[in-house]
């Protein structure tokens, strides 16, 4: 898998270059396309799904289940937990040289692989690693709400949604692939992870190598313009106001978001469920766990992209949504049936199905917030979107595990003997099925949001 990837890269490389694109331009693209490459396989090692997986086998017998899946919980969700200080990182980009900030987020977040090695089998493990997992994802998260800017400024309207594809697939299929060596080491023996994350840090550090010679086009002129944008120039920690500002002034993008947190939501709640579910009612190993949670739906991911960047390079985000939002809603229902059912086979479709979506998702999530924001504002835009997601990721893990932990210890019914029965594992089936409800609240919203914005949304040409 991985070296299909690489393979990716070399034909990225050959293949794709944008007429358009200027000579300087060509340049930056080929070296983000292979930088993206050696560093998606030490970002495989922080990934939502890999990490919930390694926890919930690594740290089975060193402590409590109730705490376990909490832990298992905010790792699955630390993507999302880690965006909530996206604000900050906009304020510390503001007016400043791009490309060094990005160089500098890349070497926390490969200092933190590297600490993975040297994390003991113990109670005080579990909580180094949810530490390390943390800031991994925190510097993660600074990269992506810089990045934008970048490709604003290298990649035109015409050709970067087909740009920011390549860039997305080589990362989710060289994820996947990495996924699984590492589940099929781990199977084998859980000490491989000593080997494993020094060797994926040795790659991060190529990959911080081939982005220090990145350009931005028109450089000086972007800084000068956000340097000159008073509405912007906030302090760090007067961050949060930013979101608000946003939100006040666009009514559009803040009813946009709503339903983005109402959908976000119920998927940040099904990840670490199906990794507990994995573990608990179908005793599988990190192998299976890391198919099913991680590198099964980012093959679908890589498969499913270019169906989804021609429907968003044609359609505003906001069509986009009422149409892709469902497949989160198919996903979801399988899955919860698979669960009732006791059926792995299902959960394993639900996963792909999963995948379709989020094919769909990484792209409008890199993009969506463009067909909102001004040109001077698309890092506030992002900034807003990406803080929003991180409060509801501050929040599903915990909304997760206490509503499991409620339905599991419900009683059903009593034994001969009298003993209370109560419903355990099967309460698994009850949480897919409220986070699926959830999934078509959200839905229904993007719909009805799509009718209410009319001519607005429905002439397929792009705002910004």
């Amino acid at each position: 898998m991985v070296a299909a990837a690489g393979r990716l890269v070399a034909g990225a490389m050959t293949s794709y270059h944008p007429s358009s694109m200027p000579a300087m331009t060509r340049k930056s693209y080929r070296l983000e396309l292979a930088s993206t490459f050696f560093f998606a396989m030490a970002l495989a090692c922080v990934e939502g799904g890999i990490v919930s997986v390694f926890a919930k086998n690594t740290f089975e017998d060193a402590v409590p289940a109730r705490w376990l899946n909490l832990a298992v919980a905010v790792v699955g969700a630390s993507p999302e937990i880690a965006n909530i200080i996206s604000f900050m990182w906009t304020q510390v980009a503001h007016g400043r040289a791009k490309v060094p900030l990005v160089n500098g987020l890349q070497l926390a977040v490969v200092a933190m692989v590297l600490l993975i090695a040297f994390v003991p089998d113990s109670t005080f493990g579990l909580w180094m690693f949810v530490g390390v997992v943390l800031i991994a994802r925190v510097s993660w998260s600074g990269i992506i709400t810089i990045r934008p800017t970048i490709w604003k400024a290298n990649y035109g309207r015409e050709v970067r949604t087909r740009v920011i594809g390549k860039l997305s697939g080589i990362q989710v299929l060289t994820i996947a692939g990495m996924g699984i060596l590492l589940g099929s080491l781990l199977d084998r023996d859980p000490k491989h992870i000593q080997t494993v994350a020094p060797l994926a840090a040795g790659f991060g550090i190529v990959a911080f190598l081939l982005y220090r010679g990145m350009r931005v086009r028109r450089h000086g002129a972007i800084l000068k313009s956000e340097r000159e944008d008073e509405q912007s120039t906030l302090p760090p920690w007067l961050g949060p106001l930013i979101v608000t500002r946003v939100l006040k002034r666009d009514r559009d993008f803040a009813e946009f978001m709503l339903w983005m947190f109402v959908l976000g939501f119920s998927n940040i709640m099904l990840a670490p469920m199906l990794t507990i579910t994995l573990k608990e009612q179908f005793g599988v190993g990190y192998l299976a766990g890391i198919l099913v949670t991680s590198s099964l739906p980012a093959i679908t991911m890589f498969l499913t992209i270019p169906l989804w960047v021609r429907l968003l390079g044609r359609a505003h985000v906001v069509r986009f949504r009422a149409i892709h939002s469902w497949v989160f809603v198919f996903a979801g229902a399988t899955i919860a049936t698979g669960a009732v059912l006791h059926s792995l086979p299902l959960l394993f479709a639900g996963a792909i199905l999963q995948g379709v979506g989020y094919g769909g998702g990484t792209i409008a999530w890199n993009l969506g917030h463009v067909d909102f924001a001004p040109p001077t504002q698309a890092s506030q835009y992002m900034a807003t979107h990406v803080t929003l997601n991180g409060l509801r990721g501050l929040l599903a893990p915990f909304a997760t595990v206490a509503l499991y932990t409620w339905i599991k210890n419900m009683v059903v019914g009593t034994d001969d003997a009298g003993n209370a029965v109560l419903l355990g594992p099967d309460a698994a089936g009850y949480v897919f099925m409220f986070t699926t409800v959830l999934a078509a609240f959200g839905s229904f919203g993007f719909v009805l949001l799509y009718k209410r914005m009319g001519a607005k949304v429905r002439t397929g040409v792009r705002t910004s």
